[in-house]
Order: C-alpha cells, then sequence, then structure tokens
C-alpha cells in the first residue's frame, strides 16, 4: 500500500473541498427547520457516483479509497447531503453485480437499512422482527432502500417509513419496514465496505472539530495571551489530533485491504469504524471544551460535530459493537491457529 495519496486522489479532495465550502445550506440551519436538499447534491451523486464502485459493479475500478477521501471533506465541513449515504448504499450492493446506470449517475438515490432495532450490528438471525430497520438516513429522501439481513442484501421499495427525531436534524433518521425479499444475493464485503463509508465521514468530523477548535484557541486570549499557549489547551487538541490520524491512517488502510482481498480486512473494518467513532466523538468534545462556557450555547458551532459524530458512531453498527468484534475475531483466529497446530 501506498502511504501517499495519488494526484488523481488530490484533486478528488480538493475538488470535493471547494463544493463543501461553496455550499450555502448548512448543517446549523436544519436545527431551525427540516433538511433540504443542499445545492451540492446533483453534482455530488451526479459525478462523483462512480467513486469507489468496483468493475464487477458497473463501475470503471476506482478505488475504495478514492471514495473515502471525498466522504471525509464532507465530514469534514458538516455538509448535509445524501452523498455519502448513497454512496454507503452503493458499497452495501457491489454484491449484488452491475448496478443500474440510473444509480450510477445518482439519479436514483440509495441508502442503507441496516440497524435491526435493539441489536447493536450487523442483522442475524433472531431479530424481533426481522423486516424492520432503524437509524435509516435520509429514507424520506432517497428514493429505494439497499437493505442487509443474515439471507444477504436486496435493493428494496420500503412498505413504510416512520420519521425519527434525530439527534443530528442535518441528518435525519427513520424506522423503515421492509418488504419481504424476494432477489437477496450474498454480502460479501459489501457491509464492510458501507461501513468504512461512515469511517471516513467520522474522520473527517473529528477533523473538522479540531480544526474549529484550533482557529478559537489560536484567537481567543485570557491573562493577555492567546489559549492556545496554555498547556491544558493544547494538550487536549494534541491528544484529538492523534486519536484522529491513527483513525484516518486505519481506515484507509482497511480500504486497501478490503480492495485487494486481505484476510485481514474484516477486522480491519471493525477495527477502523470503532476507532473512528471514537475520535470523532472525542475530538468534539474537546472541541467543546476549548470554547469554554460558550461551547455549550447552541449559538456556537461545537454542537454540530458532536451531533453528527455520535449519529455516524451509531449508524453501520454501534462503535461498541464493532470493536467488540476484533477481539472475537481474534479470538477465533487464535483458535483456528490452535487447532490447527
Amino acid at each position: 500500500m501506498k502511504a501517499t495519496f495519488t494526484p488523481e486522489q488530490r484533486d478528488i479532495q480538493e475538488s470535493i473541498r471547494s463544493i463543501a465550502k461553496e455550499e450555502k445550506t448548512t448543517a446549523r440551519e436544519a436545527l431551525a427547520r427540516e433538511w433540504r436538499a443542499p445545492g451540492c447534491d446533483a453534482v455530488l451523486l451526479g459525478d462523483f457516483g462512480l467513486l469507489g464502485v468496483p468493475e464487477s459493479a458497473g463501475g470503471m475500478g476506482s478505488s475504495l479509497v478514492d471514495l473515502l477521501v471525498a466522504v471525509e471533506v464532507l465530514g469534514e465541513h458538516l455538509v448535509p447531503s445524501r452523498f455519502p449515504a448513497h454512496a454507503a448504499a452503493v458499497q452495501l450492493a457491489v454484491g449484488l453485480g452491475a448496478l443500474p446506470e440510473d444509480v450510477l449517475e445518482g439519479r436514483t438515490v440509495l441508502t442503507p437499512a441496516v440497524d435491526v432495532p435493539g441489536r447493536h450490528g450487523w442483522p442475524g438471525r433472531g431479530a424481533a422482527d426481522p423486516l424492520v430497520r432503524t437509524l435509516v438516513p435520509y429514507a424520506v429522501q432517497a428514493d429505494r432502500v439497499v437493505a442487509l439481513d443474515a439471507d444477504g442484501v436486496w435493493i428494496a421499495e420500503p412498505a413504510d417509513i416512520t420519521p425519527r427525531e434525530s439527534f443530528d436534524p442535518s441528518m435525519p433518521l427513520s424506522d423503515v419496514t421492509l418488504a419481504v425479499p424476494s432477489d437477496a444475493a450474498p454480502a460479501g464485503p459489501g457491509a464492510g465496505r458501507a461501513a468504512l463509508v461512515a469511517a471516513a465521514e467520522l474522520c473527517g468530523v473529528a477533523g473538522g472539530a479540531i480544526g474549529l477548535a484550533a482557529e478559537y484557541a489560536r484567537t481567543r486570549q485570557q491573562f493577555g495571551r492567546v489559549i492556545g499557549s496554555f498547556q491544558g489547551v493544547a494538550f487536549q487538541l494534541a491528544d484529538a489530533v492523534t486519536r484522529r490520524k491513527a483513525a484516518w491512517d486505519l481506515t484507509l488502510y482497511a480500504a486497501w485491504a478490503v480492495d485487494k482481498g486481505r484476510p485481514e480486512a474484516e477486522g480491519l473494518v471493525h477495527a477502523a469504524k470503532g476507532a473512528a467513532g471514537q475520535a470523532a466523538v472525542f475530538a468534539a468534545e474537546r472541541c467543546i471544551q476549548v470554547h469554554g462556557g460558550m461551547g455549550i450555547t447552541m449559538e456556537a458551532d461545537p454542537h454540530l460535530f458532536l451531533r453528527r459524530a455520535h449519529v455516524l458512531d451509531a449508524w453501520l453498527g454501534r462503535g461498541r459493537w464493532h470493536r467488540r468484534r476484533v477481539g472475537e475475531l481474534q479470538v477465533q483466529r487464535r483458535r483456528e491457529a490452535q487447532g490447527g497446530a
């Protein structure tokens, strides 16, 4: 794996960053009124929909890292776009073969329906209602959902959608009741690929929170000095930077492992999603602390990052479930090694 981004990946970053900076619809606006599609949605869905889609699913062989570098920038700027959810749904569906052109071109918007109420990870047998999914983002605003259960993955029309109050109104959530699947296919690596999209956005949220806190620390003065010069402030930001960097590196490494079909890919995916959630929540909390009393007010922006971090950490398998799965897989590999010795 190369330790640096390619020129093409840097171009993707800069293009998405330019789009994000020019976007007028913000996460804060959703607090005062219902979510509305940002102006950049059409461009993101139409022009970047093939990022990370393998040739077997109708793509051009773009690597998963290409997609993650785009999603990370959107998370950094808290862009309230459907693109990350749509991209995660497309990744979840890669095992279905070539996807329709209207999906890959963004004319039909998908969203993943994965999390089962009362569970903390991928759907399994024994769920109270195997056709109910919760934490489904943009379900009302999407055209179809990509559902996952123990038997596989399929694209479905929701039988019923119940909007819920989201902790982050810029990422509206719903409960979705699915129709009985008739054409489910094995999920393969799709669930892990989708989880990495969430991990990348979480890393972006962490980076955005750190940037906001650092800017405040460079300008806010107390006792005749900028507060960033105090160890109690600087060390908090340093810890947040360290966690975010580790999570982002792990996410990229996991994406490379998935693309290459490495045997350790599954464990890396779970580790990346768990680490990214922790890094984002930690960075958002440190951002609030650096802002002091102003940080806990609605007028300041730190809580916007904390809202997104918590919602994304719970999406596509809760962070604690992913961390537990890392341990379970390690124990399983140790037992297999001992049994084969």
